[in-house]
């Protein structure tokens, strides 16, 4: 027991410090996609230790919440993480059922930031916290529709048992799993506020969801902020790279060199993606989500009748 608790610790370090270095290898492809030389890949350490020593200036309007939501944000991010498998270890939380606390832990996450840029009393940061609340209920149902589908599939409830389960032994299976990896990719766009949904780099409020939302906000604060939009985006990067681990069943080696070409890899595609499509409108982003869950019931239902 001893053993698996500090495995499961050891499993949060990773995730924690391996985060902003994951969000700087994205920007790092983006600039080179772009033919430019663009920031090294340790900037989002650099942009964090800058923010950590600045003061905190507070609104005027603002009241408790928007005091105590960016480390509640924090907590439950750091919370989800330590219910990911990562790789052969067990996490730190995993038990029967923990899939749906996982679901709701991140959305937790997302209310606590919500009601802080409601709290602040900016038009702005409200219309950011209503998109951000009308694109999380197209979101959610990806979610259940293909992790979901998959512990339907196995009879598992654990996060930890479910990504365990996968034998890759048939076509169908594999083809299921390809399809589940696109529907996860689709979602952590959308939940980590990327392109084509939402574009990090842009100051244009009419045109921003995550980043209106936290305008109002500076110095710790704002490094709570920036340091869970980096967990949250390799929560979701650990969850795709994930659905590979079954070929590593056999060689620790071999597991921890698909975790690492994995995550490499995603960052290219991220990039990719974020260079070569443009910002959906507003009222075609609910159209989008609509489509990740379509593929995941789809998918389901072909898997159901070819078995």
């Amino acid at each position: 027991m001893g053993i698996e608790i500090l495995q499961g610790i050891i499993s949060i370090i990773v995730i924690l410090g391996v985060a902003p270095m994951f969000a700087g290898m994205v920007n790092k492809q983006k600039a080179i996609l772009t033919g430019r030389i663009g920031a090294p890949i340790w900037q989002p350490y650099y942009d964090l230790r800058r923010l950590f020593k600045k003061e905190t200036i507070n609104a005027a309007s603002s009241s408790f919440i928007s005091r105590i939501s960016p480390i509640l944000n924090l907590v439950t991010l750091i919370t989800a993480a330590a219910m990911l498998p990562v790789g052969f270890w067990k996490p730190l939380i995993s038990f029967n059922g923990d899939i749906i606390l996982f679901a709701y832990i991140l959305g937790l996450a997302r209310f606590f930031q919500i009601l802080a840029a409601m709290d602040i009393g900016s038009s702005f940061e409200g219309m950011g916290a209503a998109r951000e609340a009308t694109f999380a209920l197209f979101a959610e149902p990806i979610f259940f529709f293909t992790i979901g589908s998959i512990s339907f599939i196995s009879g598992l409830t654990s996060l930890y048992d479910i990504y365990h389960s996968i034998q890759l032994t048939n076509i169908s299976y594999e083809v299921f799993i390809v399809i589940c990896s696109i529907s996860v990719f689709m979602l952590a766009v959308t939940e980590c506020s990327r392109m084509p949904v939402d574009d990090p780099n842009t100051h244009l409020e009419l045109t921003m969801i995550h980043e209106v939302m936290i305008l109002d906000n500076s110095g710790f604060d704002l490094f709570l902020y920036q340091y869970s939009s980096y967990i949250k985006l390799f929560i979701y990067a650990v969850l795709e790279i994930s659905f590979f681990y079954p070929f590593s069943k056999q060689s620790y080696l071999l597991g921890i060199i698909i975790f690492i070409s994995g995550s490499v890899g995603l960052t290219f595609v991220l990039g990719i993606v974020e260079t070569i499509t443009s910002r959906y409108r507003m009222k075609n982003i609910p159209q989008y989500l609509l489509f990740a869950t379509a593929i995941g019931i789809l998918n389901l239902l072909i898997y159901t009748f070819t078995k």
